[in-house]
């Protein structure tokens, strides 16, 4: 997957704001992401109120992991946690 880190120029060093990857065929549209601590926890809570996994847990090879859900009212959105190496 190319992925890109995004940080604000003012940004501590090392503190990164958002990341972009190239679009796949079929996908349209932005998500959000939220910063996790724990994105299996995060995960386990989002289901248990009612959210569905879109797409599971993946890795982000040296930057972390993310996953995306859709909550009941079908608003997506993703979680992500950072490897800590970024």
């Amino acid at each position: 997957m190319d992925y890109w880190l995004i940080s604000h120029k003012d940004a501590p060093e090392n503190e990164t704001m958002g990341g972009l990857y190239k679009k796949m065929m079929g996908e349209t549209g932005f998500v959000n992401y939220f910063s996790v601590v724990n994105i299996d926890q995060s995960l386990a809570k989002a289901t248990d109120l009612g959210a569905k996994v879109v797409r599971g847990k993946e890795e982000i090879p040296n930057i972390g992991w993310f996953a995306i859900v859709q909550d009941p009212d079908n608003n997506t959105f993703a979680f992500f946690q950072s490897s800590g190496r970024m």
